[in-house]
């Protein structure tokens, strides 16, 4: 099931019997851990959500720290849906955590710092017996050389999965371009040293190795980028558009309290306490998560499937993270229509795209806008404190 409904999922409308090579394989690799860390900012959610306490949330669930972090709004539920089953597991863990753990110490050692050989014994012990058996049977998978797949908390979790090896790699290519990712993150803007280094990662950008590398869809694949979503960044050749977001990244925010920009170059975060965190990792909010744990609530599923499973007029918020940049304007549209049964009168809407434009804005998708309007406050609001930088745009939606 798993398979045909990610596999669908990609091959837009022309059907599955109808996917190209390109796309079987994009879902072949989308069924595998891609995120270790959602790269959506939950604080710019929130701000630009200004959810009531009490209110229903649906949410793509991704790795989880984003429907976890929502908690700290006092919602009523966080649905948390996804077509991938390794995001859906590692959300189901970290719900454990929270359940096992009792105190902070613990749960940032497995899933803040998640280095730890110590980890291992956590697991067996106090958060396997806690997991369903889906989720039990993919952290206990081992691969080729016998390895399970909990020994990733063990070494570096945030240093796994699709995106996080693809971000190993860069380093890989930074170091040889004598790039130091250390100087990008702590250094002061005028230092020399790191001026220089940024003039270094502008020429790697626009060296021949990466403008051919940036070409390849194995990339896209290994960022987390369908064929379709490529294809809204216009013409610009994709090496300068990655090397502006990344510049915006690392010189947007502050590092000190950009987890974004440290695990882009430091491939981990900074340390437990309140600052430079997620949410759900910030030790003020612990008592928070773990009383709301059992408010999240996860669903294998798509999007629209699960809302329209849903009693009409029950949801407050929908976050529906990039994925409209990988659907068709019939899926997109029937997608809308959903959100519109389920969502109550003052419900909002938010996503990001990977250029500027919402698709509702398009031609083909005016009929939307005789019940949806673009709130351009919170939209600007949601763009601004957005501290992952990556995306083109942030929209906010509400009822006219």
């Amino acid at each position: 099931m798993d398979r045909q409904l990610i596999a669908g999922a990609v091959s837009d409308n022309r059907g599955i019997e109808n996917a190209t090579v390109w796309d079987r394989l994009y879902a072949f690799w989308y069924r595998r851990l891609v995120y270790t860390q959602i790269w959506e900012d939950p604080v710019a959610d929130l701000a630009a959500l200004r959810l009531p306490i009490g209110s229903t949330i649906v949410t793509i669930a991704s790795g989880g720290c984003n429907a976890l972090s929502y908690l700290a709004a006092q919602p009523a539920q966080v649905y948390a849906v996804d077509l991938n089953e390794a995001h859906l597991s590692l959300l189901k863990l970290k719900l454990a955590g929270l359940r096992a753990f009792s105190d902070y110490a613990d749960f940032w050692q497995f899933f803040g710092a998640a280095n730890s050989p110590g980890n291992s014994e956590l697991y067996r012990e106090r958060l396997r017996p806690r997991l369903d058996a889906q989720a039990r049977n993919y952290w206990d998978r081992r691969n080729i050389i016998g390895r399970p797949r909990h020994a990733y908390f063990t070494d570096g979790f945030y240093r796994y999965g699709m995106l996080g090896r693809f971000i190993g790699f860069a380093h890989v290519i930074a170091q040889l371009a004598g790039i130091d990712p250390a100087l990008l993150l702590n250094g002061t803007a005028d230092a020399p040293a790191r001026i220089d280094a940024l003039e270094r990662l502008d020429r790697l950008f626009h060296s021949l190795l990466v403008r051919l590398i940036t070409a390849t869809p194995a990339l896209l694949f290994s960022l987390g980028i369908p064929r379709r979503q490529r294809a809204l960044l216009g013409g610009a050749p994709l090496n300068e558009v990655l090397h502006q977001r990344l510049v915006r990244l690392i010189d947007g925010h502050p590092n000190e309290t950009n987890y974004f920009a440290w695990q882009a170059l430091h491939r981990g975060y900074v340390g437990p306490g309140d600052r430079c965190l997620p949410p759900y990792l910030q030790r003020r909010q612990y008592g928070r998560m773990r009383n709301g744990a059992g408010l999240i609530i996860p669903h294998h599923a798509s999007l629209r499937q699960f809302l329209d499973s849903l009693p009409a007029r029950e949801v407050d918020a929908v976050i529906l993270l990039d994925s409209q940049d990988w659907m068709a304007i019939d899926e997109i549209r029937a997608l809308w229509n959903a959100i519109d049964r389920a969502g109550r009168d003052n419900v909002h809407v938010i996503f990001r795209t990977a250029g500027e434009a919402s698709p509702i804005e398009s031609n083909e998708l005016a009929s939307l806008r005789r019940t949806w309007r673009r709130d351009e406050e919170r939209s600007a609001i949601g763009f601004a404190l957005d501290r992952s930088g990556i995306y083109g745009g942030f929209h906010c939606y509400g009822r006219r």
